[in-house]
């Protein structure tokens, strides 16, 4: 099997390799789901490439978020940029870049594990998509993983080290919805890791993940046919990757002890603070999240030499006391470095002085991130002293001015470069006038809702004026213990009032039956609302008619087109999409398009069963206020935000789409009352 590891950056790589990689993933300074990462820049990717190479490896270049309308030059350039350097493949999530495949022969594509591939029906799906490797889902056990291996030529990658999402892979808004950083582009600012407390004023770490380690299973994976095994951790520092590296080098080669596996669990554990898990892998739901609180970290080993501590990127600040008087500050950032000072200050008052303690904590808090620390030492000599605080202010605003002229190595744009002539159609195409179903502008009122099949019943009961202006898109909440006759009945009792029926949006193996038992009976009544490549699949079988759901919703053109060739008839929009963002799309997009301009929006869809006090319908809050409700539906636990999007009061003629949706299923009633308006990020920009 491939072992595969992660390179935030170059000395992570030099790492990887030295340790034993036989591939590294790693991204540009754009367009990549690890924005925060010191990453490469387009113009050192051939010599990257090139070096990789040299060392008997293969590079993999990470393109995997959402794209906006305004990414789509761009990424058209960097795949042609990756072909020209010999990238092996290329890892992707959005539907637009299966659009450009074709025109890109020598690269492979590989299904990230954003693309949300949770079942052997995915596998197929990426398969007939030209897809060479699916990375699986980090919530799947051995008999599911079993599964999805052998499909066609399609090969299989799954996790077996690092970080894992409390939400199912790539189904996760929550970011972005406290604070506008979304995951799905790159941004996530990891609010589950934060306490949250529930309505009895319990306060834990309910959210927080343990840390994954299948380095005891590798022989069974390697038995069950997958193919590479992915580390996470392009956050982390080069002496972790190192560590973690050499771990499963061990474990590959067969001289994985017990005690080299207790050692280096504790190692790798103690960067996070977290314990470390193989429930999901086991087919245990509970038990894997709770407290996680960083530790000082441990020596990678007694033999690490002094030049692999030198190549190491962990940023750190080291505050001591100048022999000429004053505070020195040490910074090294992204393997730059620099030091500051402060001259001896006359303190007048203490009570509006800022401790040297106090100042490490807010620069800690300012210049690091949740898997990107700032590592903080302070001369024991100095731990007492006091600072004024226009004194601490000017510093923290020289160190992020650093920071900032650090990370401006290169814009991250890539250049000059001469587009095949295909791609170059398809971006000029989007110039054309767009689609003339698209006749509905915000401000109007809407016609169709989603609902549940319970909220349909109530619906009716308003009397058939009511309905003769509505359509209803049903949701039935299918899955494995799903009574698929009773389903099929009363979908058919509601008539023509019936738009479309929904798919789940997360499906696992055992829900492979009775999804296609239930496409079986209505594929040639209704059209079908798919919101997975796992469900698109399984409709496709059965020459179901289709529209792109919630779960596969796009922020650009050419993502619709994709979708439209690949048979459905109208795409969902995302809703993490900003004003400017949803015009470009509505100006541009060949197909019909739906809007929800009404939701408690499903945040997080988790397989995890919740502990204790935090389970099905606790009311969860973090230190924001922002409130959470956790509802099972299906085969998972959908966390929706108490507080609904609500765009139905705004007005944009620019915004033209075919529906208008208010979606019911996250509510307990069928007149929706919001008691405030969320814009979510309509007005803001993402980053």
């Amino acid at each position: 099997m491939e072992l595969l590891a992660p390179a935030g950056g170059k000395p992570q790589l030099e790492a990887a390799l030295e340790a034993g990689a036989n591939a590294v993933y790693f991204g540009l300074k754009k367009l990549n789901a690890r924005a925060g990462a010191q990453n490469f820049a387009p113009e050192e990717l051939a010599e990257i490439v090139s070096e990789v190479h040299r060392r008997g490896a293969k590079a993999y270049l990470t393109l995997n978020i959402d794209l906006a309308e305004r990414d789509l030059g761009l990424a058209a350039r960097t795949l042609d940029l990756a072909e020209s350097c010999g990238v092996d493949a290329v890892l992707v999530r959005d539907a637009a870049l299966l659009l450009f495949r074709p025109f890109f022969p020598k690269l492979s594509f590989h299904f990230s594990t954003q693309a949300a591939v949770s079942s052997s029906a995915g596998v197929e799906a990426a398969d007939s998509l030209g897809i060479s490797r699916v990375v699986l889902a980090r919530e799947l056990n051995r008999d599911e993983i079993a599964a999805c291996c052998g499909i066609g030529d399609v090969e299989i990658e799954v996790f077996v080290q690092g970080a894992m999402c409390f939400s199912s892979s790539g189904r996760c808004y929550l970011s972005s919805w406290v604070g506008g950083r979304s995951g799905n582009r790159g941004c996530c600012a990891s609010p589950c890791r934060v306490k949250w407390e529930n309505e009895s004023g319990e306060v834990g770490n309910p959210l927080s993940m343990h840390d994954l380690c299948l380095a005891q299973h590798i022989g069974a994976l390697g038995t069950l046919g997958v193919a590479s095994l992915k580390i996470e951790g392009r956050l982390k520092s080069a002496a972790w990757v190192s560590r973690a590296v050499e771990l499963y080098r061990l474990a590959l080669d067969g001289k994985l002890t017990d005690e080299n596996l207790a050692n280096a669990s504790l190692e790798l554990g103690g960067y996070a603070g977290r314990q470390m898990s193989d429930a999901f892998y086991q087919g245990t739901l509970g038990g894997l999240t709770g407290e996680g609180a960083r530790v000082a970290r441990p020596e990678t080993s007694q033999e690490t030499s002094s030049t692999e501590g030198a190549n190491e990127s962990v940023n750190s600040l080291s505050i001591i006391d100048d022999p000429a008087g004053g505070t020195l500050f040490n910074f090294t950032y992204q393997a730059e470095t620099a030091q500051f000072r402060i001259p001896p200050q006359r303190i007048a008052n203490p009570r509006r002085a800022t401790s040297i303690v106090e100042l490490a904590e807010t620069l800690k808090s300012t210049l690091g991130s949740e898997d990107s620390d700032l590592e903080i030492s302070i001369d024991p000599a100095i731990e007492d002293l006091l600072l004024p605080r226009n004194a601490c202010n000017r510093l923290a605003d020289q160190l992020t001015a650093f920071v900032r002229q650090s990370s401006k190595s290169s814009d991250g744009r890539v250049r000059d470069i001469a587009l095949p002539s295909e791609v170059k159609q398809l971006l000029d195409q989007r110039k054309h006038p767009g689609c003339p179903e698209n006749a509905k502008t915000l401000g109007m009122r809407s016609t169709l809702f989603r609902v549940s099949l319970q909220q349909a019943g109530k619906l009716i009961e308003k009397g058939p004026d009511f309905l003769a202006r509505r359509k209803l898109i049903i949701d039935p909440k299918l899955c494995a213990s799903s009574d698929v006759t009773g389903l099929v009945k009363s979908i058919r009792e509601l008539g023509d009032v019936v738009h479309a029926v929904a798919l789940p949006a997360v499906m696992y193996e055992a829900d492979l039956k009775p999804v296609q038992a239930f496409l079986a009976e209505l594929s040639g009544e209704i059209v079908f609302e798919v919101n997975s490549w796992d469900t698109w699949q399984l409709a496709k079988k059965a020459n179901a008619k289709m529209i792109a759901g919630p779960g596969m919703a796009i922020l650009n053109s050419l993502a619709a087109k994709q979708l439209q060739q690949l048979g459905f008839a109208a795409n969902w929009i995302s809703p993490e999409i900003d004003q400017g963002q949803l015009e470009e799309l509505c100006s541009r997009a060949q197909s019909p398009l739906y809007l929800t301009v009404y939701a408690n929006t499903p945040l997080m869809q988790t397989r995890v069963e919740m502990p204790s006090g935090y389970g099905e319908n606790h009311i969860l809050s973090d230190g924001r206020n922002v409130r959470l409700r956790p509802v099972r539906e299906g085969s998972v636990t959908v966390f929706r935000s108490c507080v609904p999007l609500d765009w139905t009061k705004l007005k944009n003629p620019k915004v033209r789409v075919a529906q208008l949706v208010v979606d019911l299923t996250g509510s307990d009633t069928i007149d929706p009352r919001p008691t405030s308006t969320s814009l979510f990020n309509y007005d803001r920009r993402l980053r």
